[in-house]
């Protein structure tokens, strides 16, 4: 089937689905990943005035849930990073407060653990400047796992008395059994507020260590891996999908896969720039029941261009009801094994150049020289054939560097050198 065709059968499937028309693409919302914490007691209870912002939210318990968590983790090792939106600003009214902005819970490969957040402090004779630290750290022995965490953070011996407690204006013997929030989170709020947060001896010590928290993260979305192969001086791209979801037919059947230049989603509802595809196939979804699919795109040159990047691009059939399985994965190509051999055919004649190649199409340069003068020249070739007129020149002869750069990849680029002589 010619790429004509198989495009516009696609396109036929895409507007016969229940009178559906494609919409475009958007990237996948993070809505549903959030991080909720109640921070500490004594956050909730003596900074009792919060003010929210940026989508965050207070349950009546004093939990605080910070929405649109974005980030990734390895599900084999259970090592990522989420971070989330909102701030809550805790504040004993009048005399100081502590803001929390933007939190994100990391999670390493030995299954350590930190909060960090954008932190500042205000108090009537001082403030900080936001800046991202570690607000607390945790054990994380199971990592992301399945997509969620669950822990207590790190209290007792986070910050042993001593020339660190010291430099925080911390008196000595304090904290507590180095019971404390996280040094780094300490040094960006205010003087007047850090005892709030580090065990100093007083009955308010049980409502100070960092309560348990929940993270959890985006659900992974579909990935697909693609590698180049080279067969009759032509390029095959294998595409590997994982994580898909085909769908429930008829409105939406599994997914489109299509090579197509890089940086712009494809049209997916008329396919009417079918120029810009350069091969699609589709794949129900009774051939990717476990999430998992692999084709094979075969382009023909003619429909390539060596001047442009490639990616391979997939979303929902029939009708791109929603953009869950929207990707896009760059493709590597190389040109010198694709096409065929351009043989350049150069002709002299007064005031021009006549260049022919075979059927090819593309543009030809032609810089001449003639000592230390120089000048240039260039036309357009189609159907393997292009005509250059020359500027004026001196009598003499110049030596003519002719160049020429396809527009698809069924001929390669070539360059040949002639002597042109002016009478």
């Amino acid at each position: 089937m010619t790429l004509v065709r198989r495009v516009a059968a696609l396109a036929t499937l895409s507007l016969a689905s229940a009178g559906l028309v494609g919409i475009a693409a958007q990237p996948a919302s993070a809505a549903d990943a959030s991080f909720t914490w109640e921070i500490s007691k004594q956050f909730d209870e003596h900074l009792s005035s919060h003010t929210l912002s940026g989508g965050a939210t207070e349950a009546a318990d004093g939990v605080i849930t910070f929405p649109g968590g974005e980030g990734s983790f390895d599900p084999e090792t259970g090592a990522g990073t989420m971070q989330y939106d909102g701030s809550v600003v805790g504040a004993f009214t009048g005399f100081y407060s502590v803001t929390i902005a933007e939190p994100a819970v990391s999670i390493d490969e030995d299954g350590n653990g930190e909060i960090t957040a954008l932190v500042s402090g205000w108090e009537a004779a001082s403030e900080t400047t936001p800046s991202r630290v570690v607000v607390t750290t945790f054990d994380a022995s199971e990592g992301w796992g399945d997509g969620a965490v669950s822990a207590t953070p790190d209290w007792a011996g986070v910050l042993p008395s001593g020339a660190e407690s010291a430099a925080l204006g911390i008196p000595a013997g304090q904290p507590v059994e180095g019971q404390s929030f996280a040094a780094s989170f300490l040094g960006q709020v205010t003087s007047g507020v850090r005892a709030h947060f580090y065990a100093s001896g007083r009955t308010s010590d049980p409502n100070k260590p960092p309560a348990p928290f929940t993270a959890t993260a985006a659900e992974a979305g579909p990935t697909v891996a693609v590698a180049s192969s080279y067969e009759a001086k032509s390029v095959l791209i294998d595409v590997d999908g994982t994580g898909f979801d085909g769908g429930t037919p008829p409105v939406d059947d599994g997914v489109y896969v299509a090579l197509a230049p890089a940086g712009s989603f494809p049209e997916t509802d008329d396919f009417e720039d079918q120029e810009k595809v350069a091969d699609a196939e589709w794949v129900p979804a009774a051939a990717m029941l476990d999430g998992t699919f692999s084709v094979t795109l075969d382009p023909e040159n003619q429909y390539l261009d060596p001047s442009k990047q490639y990616a391979v691009y997939t979303w929902q059939a029939h009708a791109h009801s929603n953009p869950s399985q929207d990707t896009e994965t760059a493709v590597t190509i190389d040109w010198s094994k694709v096409g065929s051999a351009s043989n350049l055919k150069v002709t002299a004649k007064p005031g021009k150049l006549l260049v022919a190649n075979g059927t090819a199409v593309g543009k030809v340069s032609v810089k001449l020289t003639k000592g230390k003068a120089t000048k240039s020249a260039k036309a357009t070739m189609t159907g393997g054939k292009a005509t250059v007129k020359l500027p004026k020149l001196t009598t003499g002869t110049w030596k003519a560097v002719v160049t020429f750069a396809p527009s698809n990849a069924a001929y390669k680029a070539a360059k040949k050198t002639v002597n042109v002589t002016v009478k």
